[in-house]
């Protein structure tokens, strides 16, 4: 993550942005969040969601596992 921050975001704002990155993913890949969690998200969940859709597609996405022995694309 870029830790020079955003111009004009305050680190309060980056802080609720990568929260709800981190939330979002991790219910993506099938994680049970906490009602607090899940209350955070309904909160927040506009701030970044575009963003969101704008991340590349990665294997783990796409229900792919490295556990099959099969090595990772590069």
């Amino acid at each position: 993550m870029n830790r020079e921050g955003a111009p004009g975001k305050s680190p309060e704002e980056m802080y609720i942005q990568q929260k709800v990155r981190v939330l979002l993913m991790l219910r993506k890949m099938g994680s049970n969040l906490t009602a607090s969690e899940e209350e955070f998200l309904r909160t927040y969940a506009g701030v970044v969601n575009s963003q969101l859709s704008q991340l590349p597609q990665h294997s783990i996405d796409q229900g792919e596992s490295r556990a099959s022995g099969q090595p990772h694309p590069s």
